[in-house]
């Protein structure tokens, strides 16, 4: 591009023609003689002067333009350069807009161009300012003497600008020459208005100077950077000398680029372009290189460079309380990469030598978040088992070290659950922490920790008030997150609000302060939780909400992403964990029948695999952040989903995590991760660990919620966490369950923690989860002590929210009392008497219906029974009320009627006429016809239903529409209940009007299942009834055929098959299709294949063919494990097995061993049993009842019946032993 000096001369040309000659004889013309002055700075201004007096201003911008084609050139290497550098701001002189141009292709640098006044005020810095005006269009051009002398007038603006930049910042100008008329002008202007106060300018170029010239400069505030004397610009071209230089000082600049500190602890970026001119300099501040390695390196010597490198990279640590999640995992993965040398180098170290590279590795481990577990945790310990006796002999930066590596071996212990080591090594390091207070606070917090861990909450409240924090003031905030944690939430809030203030206020100005804004960032995640969870001032606290976002983003782009890895923590852990490596994996190809196998010959730690949840544990450890605040689930996110991943691989760590969090019994969290696979799965000291841990805060917790205050609700929480995991503890350490029962009975006598409402409703669940666990003479025990309980006062039937439950509601009746003594009498006379108050008499019944059940109650106690059931203030419709009793159950219990007088009661609830069938073309007849044009009322239309099935005036409020039609079942099935021919007749009359109104079934269903699939059943299983009283009733065949004939919803004829064949109402073919039909299609519901079940337990039969298909059905249902009705039907065989034994045919027995020996492989527990289509436990409960039936009755195969007998003696849960115990028991 042309220079001053060719738009010089062509103005001297235009000006002066060649013609032109001086008037005095000897003298040289005014063109020569200004042509000989080119380069001087008064001539350029003014020819330029002379030439806009001579042609016009318009002219001379002209020629400006002509000679400068600035659209011809593009922005080259040095533009470039000179734009990537991290100037302040850039002032040209320049007209052309190459370095604008170059600025708008610079990645990382933003400039705002300043070309006119009017563009100063939006500008931001970086800027490219354009003084002297910029192509195309902003002129005039500062050229003339004129336009010098009247800048600063005309362009204060301007003026202003430079002056303040030239306050704030060094100038260097560079691509001026000493004569340059801009560069006299802007470095006079500078040191006019500046003064002494004037920084010093830098003149950088090829400059050529003299030594006076060179003093002058000096003299005047500038200090020239002459690159003529480069030694290399001698080797250079000629012509490329002037651009090489310019290269070679912006390389220099770029190679001092100070190292970002964000980029730790990756080392210094090159340089794009790279370097041409100049080596890099190397920064102290950076990170190490990694180190280059031979493949005969030796592993010791590698491991040495190794340790340097760590060495230095700590040293430039920049501070951050938790380092970025991918900081962490590259870390992480340097230390894989090197791993092997690692292990293979410590082993050749000295013991000195070793204790620095021990220090050292475990700071990466730390940094990176991984336990000393995965690595080096042996090493370090057997280190410090070596060395700890002569630690008083240690040089002050060794003992240093080891003080270091003790605490990290405090932390391994705690994260371990090694009690033994924890307390030693804590102890030996409390005498010896010397004046560190960051030392002194981080064991403090380890035994905090370790305290919350083992579920203290006393221990930790000590801890916390004795923690006097002289250190960072970031070891309050993980004070307030344990404070959150024992639901003081006020004074955490408080702590956590103070911290944010100290930490703003001790944050570093004009610098970059990481380990500041690290601390920042995690307190207002802190103190946003804090602001959610006062949903009181929701609206106040919505704006500081807004400002810890905006500044939370400002953060993260200056390398402190502390709540984005929050957050992207939670995501992770939120998504199944990665599937576990096999040691032979299959997969399909895309071919038909193609599939590949990989045979994995070293198999990786599972712990690696799913290093993310380990990290994470360690994140909420380091961060501060709460497991909770209010109502707010903050970092218990985090635990969970860490609980999640580990629960397979490290139950263990998984079950501390969980219990951290503490999910209540409604909570999904419990449900699905505490399952029963998992509690199996726990090794027996781990489980009474956990289990006296869950005990230990029910003590701590009832204390509390004693007191009272503001924060009871919290700890009544705690309690039904800790009840529900304990619950399902104990299943695992039967011994625990005497213990689990006696404070469930201790909670129960406490009013304030009894009601459903509070705890109420967990209790129960409790008791019944700790007798499924209990051996059978401890079960004894447990459950006299809760049925000499008193009884609970229920004032309605419907238990209310505010009532105290009965902790025998949900015993089971298949529990037994294996030695019943006379206690047990007394027992049974206190229900009796109970039955006589209204208050106690429902909750009585329930009681008595167990202990009748069980035999318990005898015939000494049948006429106090009969008397307090019949007593005349509790009769209902004449029969006993207020109990939990079907009235049928009345023929069964002693009676102070004969047995014709309580059936004449019962019958007369039945005796009505069958409500006439409704004409379905009259438009207004009932609802249950056809649908309305207006939605039907549900409430009157189950009334309706209800009416037809049992016509009765009032009847019962718990009885709804499946329970009444399960009452006339039963009635039938009563053998002490006659039905002569019109009254079986007007039954089954009944049943046909009552499937004939009923609605269809509704197109779609419920997503919480179908509602009307008990009503189908219980029609099925009435239409069995009534069959088998038409064996005995010849007379009623006409009127069941045509109630089978009647193809209405919700009639099913499944469970009546065999009896229908028997009365030839159905073909045995038929019946066969049907039956397989009926075992082949789940989606018709187990249910109705019960009620099938339930026929033939009754003595159904349907003729050899039709036996035999069922029979074949049942067995092969066992033998390919059909999920949908495998638990349902083993129960059934398990149960025929044990009571008819001779029913079930011995040609299936080789079928059913290899079905049970199928069963018991598949539900082992290390088995990946989670894809089965059904429930293992349950299966394995069944199963082991059938087998041991099988072996009672001496069927089956006898390697089938050992194997099952050793995995019953090994089960880890008590399923399996139950379920022999209870057919060894029935002998």
């Amino acid at each position: 591009m042309p220079g001053w000096n060719d738009i010089y001369a062509t103005m001297v040309e235009q000006l002066y023609p060649g013609s032109s000659t001086s008037d005095i004889t000897g003298r040289k013309g005014p063109r020569e003689w200004l042509l000989q002055q080119a380069g001087a700075t008064s001539a350029y201004l003014r020819v330029a002067e002379e030439f806009e007096a001579q042609f016009g201003r318009d002219a001379l911008d002209k020629l400006i333009l002509q000679y400068v084609p600035d659209q011809q050139f593009k922005p080259g290497n040095l533009h470039r350069m000179l734009v990537e550098l991290p100037w302040a701001d850039i002032m040209t002189t320049n007209w052309d807009t190459l370095i604008e141009r170059a600025a708008e292709s610079a990645e990382e640098r933003v400039y705002d161009v300043v070309r006119t006044v009017e563009e100063i005020p939006a500008a931001r810095s970086p800027r490219v300012v354009k003084l002297h005006g910029s192509f195309p269009s902003n002129m005039p051009f500062v050229f003339t003497e004129e336009d010098f002398r009247t800048y600063p007038a005309r362009a204060g603006a301007f003026v202003n600008l430079a002056q303040q930049v030239a306050m704030e910042n060094t100038l260097v100008l560079l691509g001026f020459s000493g004569d340059d008329p801009n560069f006299l002008f802007w470095s006079g202007w500078v040191r006019d208005r500046l003064g002494a106060k004037a920084p010093l300018i830098y003149l950088v170029g090829v400059l050529d100077l003299t030594a006076p010239k060179r003093k002058m400069l000096e003299a005047r505030g500038i200090q020239p950077v002459d690159l003529l004397h480069l030694p290399m610009l001698a080797s250079w071209p000629e012509n490329q000398r002037m651009s090489n230089a310019h290269q070679w000082f912006l390389e220099r600049l770029r190679s001092a680029e100070p190292y970002p500190q964000q980029r730790w602890p990756r080392p210094a970026a090159g340089f794009v372009p790279p370097l041409a001119y100049v080596t890099a300099v190397t920064d102290p501040c950076a990170p190490l290189h990694d180190p280059e390695l031979h493949g005969k390196t030796p592993s010791v010597d590698t491991f040495r460079l190794l340790v340097a490198q760590w060495r230095q990279n700590r040293s430039v640590y920049p501070g951050w309380i938790v380092p970025p999640i991918m900081t962490s995992k590259l870390m992480w993965g340097r230390i894989c990469h090197h791993l092997h040398h690692v292990v293979c180098g410590l082993r050749e170290l000295l013991e000195e030598e070793r204790l620095i590279a021990l220090f050292e590795l475990n700071w990466q481990l730390e940094a990176a978040l991984i336990p000393l577990s995965l690595v080096g945790g042996k090493e370090v310990v057997a280190l410090l088992e070596a060395l700890h006796l002569r630690y008083s002999t240690l040089p002050p930066q060794s003992a240093s070290y080891f003080r270091a590596l003790v605490l990290a071996v405090i932390r391994h212990a705690r994260e371990e659950n090694d009690r033994e080591s924890f307390t030693r090594w804590s102890d030996w390091l409390e005498t010896r922490l010397d004046d560190e207070p960051g030392l002194r606070d981080r064991l403090h917090y380890e035994r905090c920790l370790e305290r919350r861990a083992e579920l203290d909450v006393d221990g930790l409240e000590a801890l916390l008030e004795s923690w006097s924090i002289v250190g960072d003031s970031f070891w309050s905030l993980r004070k307030a997150a344990l404070l959150s944690d024992l639901g003081r939430d006020a004074a955490a809030s408080e702590l956590s609000a103070q911290v944010l203030i100290t930490i703003r206020e001790q944050t570093l100005r004009g610098r970059k302060d990481i380990a500041a804004w690290s601390r920042e960032s995690f307190t207002m995640l802190f103190r946003a939780s804090v602001l959610h969870a006062d949903f009181g001032n929701w609206l106040e606290n919505r704006p500081i909400s807004d400002r810890f976002d905006l500044r939370q983003e400002l953060l993260q782009a200056r390398g402190c992403p502390g709540r984005e890895d929050f957050f992207l923590l939670v995501q992770q852990l939120s998504q199944e964990p990665p599937s576990l490596r096999r040691r032979l994996e299959k997969k399909q190809d895309f071919d038909l029948g193609a599939v590949s196998s990989t045979l994995n010959i070293v198999m990786s730690d599972p712990r690696i695999d799913r290093l993310l949840a380990y990290q994470a544990l360690r994140f909420q450890e380091e961060s501060g952040l709460p497991i909770r605040t209010g109502n707010t689930n903050l970092a218990g996110q985090i635990l969970t989903g860490a609980s999640n991943w580990l629960m397979d691989i490290a139950p263990s760590r998984a079950m501390d995590a969980l219990m951290q969090v503490l999910p209540g019994d409604a909570n999904k969290t419990t449900k699905t991760l505490l399952t029963r696979s998992v509690v199996a799965r726990i090794g027996l000291m781990e489980a009474q660990r956990l289990l006296d841990r869950t005990q230990r805060l029910m003590v701590a917790a009832k204390k509390r919620v004693e007191k009272g205050g503001d924060n009871a609700g919290f700890w009544i929480d705690r309690l039904k966490a800790a009840c529900e995991i304990a619950s399902r503890i104990v299943l695992r350490v039967p011994a625990g369950a005497p213990q689990l029962v006696a404070v469930a009975l201790d909670f129960h006598r406490n009013s304030r923690l009894s009601r459903r409402i509070d705890l109420g409703d967990m209790l129960p669940r409790v008791v019944v989860r700790s007798l499924e666990a209990a051996s059978p003479d401890e079960r004894d025990m447990m459950l006299l002590s809760l049925f000499k309980e008193p009884i609970p006062v229920q004032h309605d039937e419907v238990p209310s929210p505010f009532d105290r439950p009965d902790l025998t509601e949900r015993v089971s009746k298949n529990l037994t009392i294996k030695r019943p003594g006379p206690e047990w009498d007394v027992v049974v006379e206190q229900m009796i008497a109970a039955l006589a108050d209204a208050n106690t008499r429902i909750t009585a019944s329930k009681r008595l219906d167990w202990l009748w059940s069980t035999k318990l109650v005898g015939k000494a106690h049948y006429d106090a029974l009969a008397k307090a059931l019949w007593l005349p203030e509790h009769l209902e419709r004449g029969l006993p009320g207020r109990t939990v009793f079907w009235p049928i159950a009345f023929l069964t219990f002693p009676s102070p009627h004969p047995d014709e007088f309580v059936i004449d009661l019962i019958n007369s609830m039945f005796d009505d006429e069958p409500t006439g069938e409704a004409d379905k073309s009259d438009e207004s007849s009932t609802a249950m016809v056809q649908e309305p044009r207006d939605k039907p009322d549900p409430k009157s239309l189950q009334k309706e239903i209800e009416r037809i099935v049992r016509p009765l005036k009032d009847p019962p409020p718990k009885a709804g529409l499946p329970d009444l039609l399960g009452e006339l079942t039963a009635w039938l099935q009563q053998s002490k209940v006659e039905f002569d021919a019109d009254r079986l007749n007007k039954e089954i009359e009944r049943l046909r009007i009552f499937v004939v109104n009923h609605p269809a079934r509704h197109g779609s269903l419920s997503p919480f299942g179908d509602p009307s699939a008990s009503v189908e059943v219980e029609t099925s299983r009435l239409v069995a009834a009534l069959s088998m009283r038409v064996i005995d009733v010849p007379e009623a065949m006409d009127s069941l055929r045509t109630l089978i004939s009647t193809p209405c919803y919700p009639l099913r004829l499944e469970p009546a098959l065999p009896t229908l064949v028997h009365l030839g109402l159905m073909t045995p073919e038929d019946a066969v299709e049907k039956i397989k039909r009926l075992f082949q299609t789940p989606e018709d519901g187990t249910a109705l294949l019960v009620a099938l079940f339930d026929q033939y337990i009754g003595g159904a039969s349907g003729g050899a063919l039709v036996d035999d298909v069922f029979w074949h059905q049942v067995i092969y249902t066992v033998a390919m494990r059909r999920a949908p009705t495998l638990i349902a039907t083993l129960r059934f065989l398990a149960w025929m097995m044990c009571n008819y034994p001779t029913r079930v045919p011995t040609t299936e027995d080789e079928l059913l061993s290899a079905g049970l020996d199928s069963i018991l492989f598949e539900t082992e527990l290390d088995m990946n049993n989670g894809d089965l289509g059904y429930d293992p436990f349950l299966a394995r409960y069944f199963a082991a009842w059938l087998v041991t039936a099988m072996e009672k009755a001496k069927r089956g195969d006898p390697a089938t019946h050992a194997v099952w007998a050793s995995a019953i003696a090994a089960d880890p849960l008590p399923d399996t032993r139950r379920a022999r115990d209870l057919v060894l028991a029935s002998e």
